[in-house]
């Protein structure tokens, strides 16, 4: 975003302004200096968005996603530094080819756990899942299925239902401001079903947002309207609803 700030076809100077915290001051400025290299996050990711390619059809096997693997910046980044992304050096393997299969393995396991990707340890051979498709088409990451795919039950309250909802992986970096606390806990007051949890725990926090939406009821702090905003734009409860359907549980 810092990059665009100065519309290059249009200008040529540019301002953009970093709100953070002092302790991540030095980080940022470091950074922005070209002072410290930006490091590959995919694997951290990787299942989510191997399960995506396998739904589209572009990854049918360990071999090809192990391929796929060696086309992107986290493979160039772990040929530069190998130890910073846990690979020893290994005078046999410099490019690392025996490694990605691995890598790919561990992935392709954490789908079909949550049932995502059925896949073959002997043949490497992987395809999509019910729940896989969905993941990909309502970008729901894997820990939020595996989720889903544990909790939700074909009898539930709604309540019950918010719970699931709250607990998505895609919340849990959402947090609960002391200045929020107070509306927060005049919110509940008003939510149409109660439910016994401090607002001070962010799935609490989620489940007063929703309801408070359904509910139309205003809000009066902006950094609540913007946790509001991402709350309803998660596609997490379309979702359960898919999961629903294709179960025959939606009445």
């Amino acid at each position: 975003m810092l990059g665009r700030a100065g519309r290059p076809q249009y200008n040529t100077y540019g301002e953009g302004i970093i709100i953070t915290n002092h302790s991540e001051l030095q980080s940022h400025l470091s950074i922005t200096k070209s002072q410290l290299p930006i490091e590959s996050q995919l694997v951290r990711i990787l299942a989510g968005i191997l399960n995506a390619e396998i739904v589209l059809g572009t990854i049918r096997n360990q071999e090809e996603a192990a391929q796929w693997l060696g086309y992107t910046y986290w493979y160039q980044c772990a040929l530069k530094h190998p130890s910073l992304y846990g690979f020893q050096h290994d005078p046999d393997d410099p490019l690392l080819l025996q490694k990605l299969p691995d890598i790919v393995h561990t992935a392709f396991c954490i789908l079909e756990k949550s049932d995502l990707a059925k896949y073959d340890r002997k043949t490497g051979l992987v395809s999509s899942l019910e729940l896989g498709k969905i993941a990909s088409y309502y970008y729901v990451t894997s820990t939020s299925m595996s989720t889903y795919n544990q909790h939700l039950r074909p009898t539930m309250t709604l309540i019950k239902l918010f719970r699931v909802f709250a607990a998505s992986d895609e919340f849990k970096y959402v947090p609960t401001r002391p200045e929020e606390k107070q509306e927060l806990a005049k919110l509940l007051e008003k939510v149409p079903i109660p439910f016994k949890e401090s607002v001070g725990n962010p799935s609490a926090k989620i489940n007063v947002l929703i309801q408070a939406y359904i509910s139309r009821l205003p809000l009066e702090g902006f950094a609540l309207m913007a946790d509001m905003v991402y709350t309803t734009q998660s596609a997490g409860l379309r979702a359960l609803f898919e999961i629903c359907l294709k179960r025959g549980w939606a009445q």
